[in-house]
């Protein structure tokens, strides 16, 4: 194909990058949230900005995109039955789909073998192990998730209602929160009714606040998080044999949290997720040549 696409479909932000089909980058082009398990519609509309936009930085034509080879690297799409069903429905020349984590491992560690995590409002983690790929987590929110800023942030409005009914103390998070919602439990409950992953996670900026406050709740759950995280890692890192990088919106924060056993082991990324992803489509475009 005369371009390739990158695209970097994550549960709150979808950026896309077009290049050419030796890789120099073109334009750029990002949009809203792109889990192609949780909301399938929205994720679709995202990728389609977001390479629209890339176009348009670019100075090229949408019509473009039917002479794209393309890489879609979805959080969920480990999850969903027929992601590559889905994007038939977007007009790339070729696509291929593959979950947000590799294209994430192959921006991080390039070829080399290693492992990530990524912690933003979902969470996931893979490891590459010579010819092997290994996956942990990814399922989601509603039974997966663990360590993420979507689940922590649910598990503060839970406690906030808690406190509300009496069955919790009320301490400065729950306060804050409640305060949020004009201190009216129905507001909260019909908030969290319709809520997405992303609205329960813009809770965490403030959860963290407080965690480094030393409020009581708010390391609790921070720190049942950082067991979370810290138990994967040691899994897929065969206890800290292999480089480790964080990556997503709560990268730094995990790094003040994780022991300092664990820590020794985390490398900063080679390159993002996006230029995983681009480097994905440069090769496949390639071999399909």
């Amino acid at each position: 194909m005369d371009y390739i696409l990158g695209v970097d479909g994550g549960g709150s932000t979808c950026r896309a990058a077009i290049a050419t089909a030796d890789g120099r980058l073109l334009g750029r082009g990002k949009a809203g949230s792109a889990n192609i398990y949780s909301d399938p519609t929205q994720s679709l509309s995202s990728i389609l900005h977001a390479a629209k936009e890339a176009c348009e930085d670019a100075g090229l034509t949408e019509d473009a995109l039917q002479h794209t080879f393309a890489v879609l690297g979805l959080a969920g799409a480990n999850a969903h039955n027929d992601p590559v069903g889905l994007a038939e429905n977007l007009p790339f020349a070729a696509v291929q789909v593959v979950s947000d984590s590799l294209i994430a491992l192959e921006g991080a560690h390039g070829s080399e073998d290693g492992v990530i995590g990524i912690l933003g409002t979902g969470s996931n983690f893979m490891a590459r192990k010579g010819e092997k790929h290994y996956y942990l987590g990814g399922w989601g929110f509603h039974c997966g998730d663990q360590g993420s800023g979507a689940k922590m942030g649910e598990r503060a409005l839970e406690e906030a209602l808690l406190a509300h009914d009496g069955l919790r103390k009320l301490c400065p998070l729950t306060e804050h929160i409640l305060r949020q919602f004009d201190d009216d439990p129905r507001k909260l409950s019909e908030f969290a009714r319709t809520a997405k992953p992303k609205d329960f996670g813009e809770f965490m900026p403030i959860i963290l606040i407080y965690a480094k406050q030393q409020s009581s709740l708010a390391l609790d759950i921070v720190e049942e998080g950082t067991t979370y995280v810290a138990s994967a890692l040691r899994l897929l890192s065969d206890d800290g044999k292999l480089p480790i990088a964080l990556l997503g919106g709560l990268s730094h924060a995990y790094d003040a949290f994780l022991p300092p056993d664990l820590k020794q082991f985390i490398v900063p990324a080679k390159n993002d997720a996006l230029r995983g992803a681009l480097a994905m489509a440069e090769r496949e475009n390639a071999l399909n040549t």
